[in-house]
């Protein structure tokens, strides 16, 4: 594939990031205002519901930090794998999304249904966003990407800190 190719698939998955980052920007702000509401406040899952909104955040700067690097034309040796690498860790750290959004939402009342259904529906963007790069990825890479993505899950299982 030619760079002119490369560039074009890079682009669209930027694109799609920016929109998932707008979504992911003001689900942040939201899960920020939920410490002020009383019924919200001691939710069971805000905690690591905000943090995996903010997990979100630097997984999109990861993988725009990738392609920027690229681009700039860093000689990277591995730059599939790290592609395969921060748009499937995305794509993990979306999934901690819902099971903690899911905890805070129980203690929804009726003064809050707003915001916990917008919320939601900024969770969805943020997925779909997600998906969208990913494919994009897919293309790009073809075949490739499930021999990349194989190797690469032995490094995603570490955990943490």
């Amino acid at each position: 594939m030619d760079s002119n190719q490369w560039n074009g698939y890079l682009t669209a998955i930027e694109a799609a990031l920016e929109k998932g980052m707008a979504a992911k920007e003001v689900a942040c702000s939201i899960t920020t205002g939920f410490r002020v509401i009383p019924s919200l406040r001691n939710a069971p899952g805000l905690n690591p519901y905000h943090a995996s909104v903010a997990d979100v955040g630097y997984g999109f700067d990861a993988v725009r930090g990738t392609i920027e690097r690229f681009r700039n034309g860093e000689a990277i040796p591995l730059v599939k794998e790290m592609l395969v690498f921060d748009l499937d860790t995305l794509r993990i750290s979306e999934k901690q999304l819902s099971p903690n959004f899911d905890l805070v939402a129980k203690e929804s009342t009726s003064a809050t249904f707003y915001l916990i259904e917008q919320s939601r529906y900024l969770n969805q963007q943020i997925a779909e966003n997600i998906n969208e790069a990913i494919r994009y990825g897919k293309a790009l890479l073809g075949p490739e990407w499930n021999v990349i993505l194989k190797r690469v899950q032995n490094i995603q299982s570490i955990p943490r800190l």
